[in-house]
């Protein structure tokens, strides 16, 4: 696979693996579901879709040029669950530490 690259939908997964596992929790009470639902999806993708490259890309915060193209873009679709927002906000701190 030498020319080949694995492009993720990282909001979408997120959203998925949050509605889909039961609400697990850290020993602190802290929510964990999304995020450990995530990294299990993405190692099953690059087993069963080998790849040279990955990539997972994670829709930006606030207004994009889809807002400008079409107004109504997410227009009635709820705020984000305040559990999802928790793990992005933790997630994002762990990896600027990483970096």
């Amino acid at each position: 696979m030498p020319h080949t690259i694995l492009l993720v939908d990282g909001s979408s997964y997120l959203y998925r693996a949050f509605h889909a596992l039961p609400d697990l929790r850290n020993p602190e009470g802290q929510p964990t579901g999304a995020l450990y639902g995530v990294i299990n999806m993405l190692k099953k993708l690059r087993k069963d879709y080998p790849s040279a490259y990955a990539a997972c890309v994670f829709d930006a915060k606030g207004k994009t040029f889809r807002d400008d193209w079409y107004p109504q873009y997410k227009a009635n679709r709820p705020s984000m669950p305040d559990d999802l927002v928790s793990q992005i906000a933790r997630w994002s701190m762990a990896l600027r530490r990483t970096m």
